[in-house]
C-alpha cells in the first residue's frame, strides 16, 4: 500500500503558450457545466443556499470561460468578470449565433410553442452582475456570509443584510450555446466549410512538422512552404538575407512561426502547374513544399488562416523558376 506523506501535484502534458490557449479554456467551460449537472438539485428547489452556491459557482465560471475562449482566439482586448460586458466584445457574428441557437433551445422551446417573448442572452447574463452592496454574483458564490463592514455600498455598511441569489434557468443554456458556437466558428470548422480536408490527429508522420491538425493544402487550392530554423533566421533570428529577398519576391498571403520548432510556414495559392510535394530550392531558398500531403497544424492557426482566406479577396500566388 502506498501512503502519501503530502500533497501531491497533477500535470496535464499542456502547453500554454504567449497566445494562451482558448480550446483548453472552452474544454475547462464545457467540464463546469457538466459538473454543475451534476450536482445541481435535480426536480426540486434546494433546501438551502449552500447547498446551491457550488453548483451555481461553478456555471457563472463556466459562462466567464466559454466567453474568454472566444475572445482569446479573436485576439480581443478583454478583462474583469462581467459576463454582459465580456459577451459584448464577441464578435457580431459569434452573438449572432449565440442568440439563435439559445432562441430554439431549452426553456425557449416552450415559449415559441406559446409565442410568447423569451429573454436575451444579454439580459440573461445582466442577472449575473451587481449582487449587494458592489459585490458580485461571481464573488457572492464564493464568499456568501462576509461582515457588512466590508461592503463598498455606505448605506449597507454594518447593517443587516438577507442575501439572494439567482436560480439557473436559461443561463446553462446560454453557455451551451457559447460553447456550441465556439466549436462551430473553429479554424477547422470554417476552413471545412470552404472545402477544406483537415481533421484533428491526422497530419503525416514525420518529425519536421508540429500541431494535432492534418491539413492537406490542395483542398483550399494552397500549397506551403516549410522553411528550416537554419535557412530563415540568424543566431539572433532575425530573417537572413535569402529568406528576406524570397519573402520579398514572394509576400506569402499567410505565414507562422510560433510552436513549429522554431520553422516558418509560409502560405501561397497554388499555381495551376501542380507542385511535388518534398525538399527543393525555390528561387535560392531551401524549403519543403506542402500541397497533397497532410501539413501538421496548430488549432490557433487554423483559425488565423481561415481568417485570411475570408477577409483577403486575393490570395497571392506562387510562382517560381529552380
Amino acid at each position: 500500500m502506498l501512503f502519501p506523506s503530502h500533497e501531491g501535484r497533477l500535470g496535464a502534458g499542456r502547453v500554454i503558450g504567449r497566445y494562451g490557449d482558448p480550446d483548453l479554456m472552452a474544454d475547462f467551460s464545457a467540464e463546469y457545466l457538466k459538473q454543475y449537472q451534476v450536482i445541481v438539485p435535480k426536480g426540486r428547489l434546494p433546501g438551502s443556499m449552500t447547498e446551491m452556491m457550488p453548483a451555481l459557482h461553478l456555471l457563472v465560471n463556466a459562462a466567464e470561460l466559454a466567453l474568454k475562449a472566444d475572445l482569446i482566439r479573436s485576439g480581443k482586448r478583454f478583462g474583469g468578470h462581467v459576463l454582459r460586458k465580456l459577451y459584448g466584445e464577441l464578435e457580431d457574428e459569434h452573438r449572432d449565433e449565440v442568440e439563435r441557437r439559445f432562441a430554439h433551445t431549452g426553456p425557449n422551446k416552450n415559449l415559441n410553442a406559446l409565442g410568447a417573448d423569451y429573454p436575451s442572452v444579454e439580459s440573461v447574463l445582466r442577472v449575473y452582475e451587481q449582487s449587494f452592496g458592489g459585490s458580485t454574483v461571481y464573488m457572492d458564490t464564493r464568499y456568501l456570509a462576509e461582515p457588512t463592514t466590508k461592503l463598498k455600498e455606505k448605506s449597507l455598511k454594518g447593517g443587516n443584510l438577507v442575501k439572494d441569489m439567482p436560480y439557473p434557468i436559461f443561463l446553462p443554456v446560454v453557455v451551451q450555446a457559447t460553447l456550441d458556437t465556439y466549436a462551430y466558428f473553429s479554424g477547422a470548422e470554417r476552413l471545412k466549410r470552404l472545402g477544406a480536408d483537415v481533421g484533428y490527429g491526422t497530419r503525416d508522420d514525420g518529425n519536421d512538422q508540429h500541431g494535432d491538425w492534418g491539413l492537406a493544402p490542395v483542398s483550399l487550392g494552397l500549397v506551403v512552404l516549410r522553411v528550416a530554423q537554419s535557412v530563415a533566421w540568424d543566431e539572433k533570428h532575425a530573417d537572413r538575407k535569402v529568406f528576406r529577398r524570397f519573402k520579398a519576391m514572394h509576400p506569402p498571403g499567410y505565414t507562422t512561426a510560433w510552436m513549429y520548432g522554431g520553422q516558418s510556414l509560409l502560405f501561397y495559392r497554388a499555381d495551376e502547374e501542380q507542385p511535388e510535394d518534398g525538399e527543393t530550392v525555390i528561387d535560392g531558398l531551401e524549403c519543403k513544399v506542402w500541397h497533397a500531403g497532410r501539413l501538421g497544424m496548430h488549432a490557433q492557426d487554423l483559425y488565423q488562416l481561415a481568417d485570411t482566406l475570408r477577409y483577403h479577396d486575393t490570395f497571392p500566388l506562387l510562382k517560381w523558376t529552380n
